[in-house]
Parts: C-alpha cells; sequence; structure tokens
C-alpha cells in the first residue's frame, strides 16, 4: 500500500476518467446502477461484509481508499489502530495529509482491514478499483453503496447481501 496527498489523489483520479467535484473529491457513479445497504449492526458480521465489500470490487489491479470524511464520530474512531496500520507500510504521516490509500493486488487482506477500521469509525470513503466493475462508496451514516458498470453486476450484489440478511435498496431511494 502507499499512501496519497490530495493533490497525488487529483491526478490519480485525473488520469482515470474519475470525475471530482468542485471541491476535489469524487463524484459517486450513476445511481440507476446502485444498491445500497446499511452496514450490519452485528460485529461478529463486520469482517464478512468488509471481505464482501473488497471481492465486489474484483477483478483490479489495484484499489484506491479514499477517505474524505473522518470526524463525525469521534468517540468511534481508534486513531491509534489506524495509524499503526500506516506504520506498518512505513507511512507516518496523518490522514488529512494523504488521505488516499492505495492497495495492489496482492493486498486484500490490507484493504480489508482499512475497510474495517473505517466502517467502524464512521468515516466516509470512497473504493476505487482500477480496471474494474464498479465502485463503493462508505457513507458515515452507516450505509454502503454499490455502483456496478451493468445491471447483472448490480443483481449479484442485491442477491448475495439479501441472502445474507442485509436490507437492500435502490441508491436513488
Amino acid at each position: 500500500m502507499r499512501t496519497l496527498t490530495p493533490g497525488e489523489l487529483k491526478v490519480w483520479c485525473t488520469g482515470r476518467d474519475i470525475e471530482l467535484d468542485d471541491r476535489g473529491m469524487p463524484i459517486r457513479p450513476d445511481k440507476s446502477l446502485a444498491v445500497r445497504c446499511e452496514v450490519p449492526k452485528d460485529i461478529a458480521r463486520l469482517t464478512w461484509f468488509c471481505r464482501f465489500i473488497e471481492r465486489s470490487l474484483q477483478p483490479r489491479e489495484h484499489c484506491l481508499l479514499w477517505v474524505t470524511t473522518w470526524g463525525v464520530w469521534p468517540s468511534s474512531e481508534n486513531w491509534h489502530l489506524y495509524y499503526r496500520l500506516r506504520q506498518s507500510h512505513a507511512d507516518h504521516r496523518l490522514i488529512h495529509e494523504a488521505p488516499g490509500h492505495l492497495f495492489l493486488q496482492f493486498e486484500e487482506a490490507d484493504l480489508v482491514s482499512y475497510i474495517q477500521v473505517g466502517l467502524i469509525a464512521g468515516w466516509d470513503m470512497h473504493l476505487i478499483p482500477t480496471v474494474g466493475y464498479g465502485r463503493v462508496f462508505c457513507s458515515h451514516d452507516e450505509w454502503v453503496e454499490f455502483a456496478m458498470d451493468n445491471p447483472s453486476g448490480t443483481d449479484e450484489i442485491r442477491a448475495e447481501l439479501s441472502k445474507a440478511g442485509l436490507n437492500v435498496r435502490p441508491a436513488a431511494a
């Protein structure tokens, strides 16, 4: 994993035709092919859910996890754990200095760990794969939106989440 500064994030996104808004943040994809579900309340299911998010972004070469909002629920943030994870990748910068996390294909387990920390902390996070078929947005309001590039991908996501007992609805709702 390598971390990216706000400037590096803009360059990375521009080079991959990922639209940014006037604040320089990623624009979420078309909601017509997206589904939304709540983050599982049962902590025992959270690891499964984070692994599901990671798998939903396959195949890919890399995956960018861009934390765009933090500090909404300070009592839920475990900064010690987050910064220890970053230090394991030899990065000692603060989140506002480098809010982007670029994971290589073989770093799936690291990506799952960062997703889990972010969901528990209540952060807004964009997950943008390279050469993938969809994107994911995690909201601090405890829901996750899966935006697939085709209806069959959306149907597969919806079916697996429903099978797991999660309440799934269209993103536009």
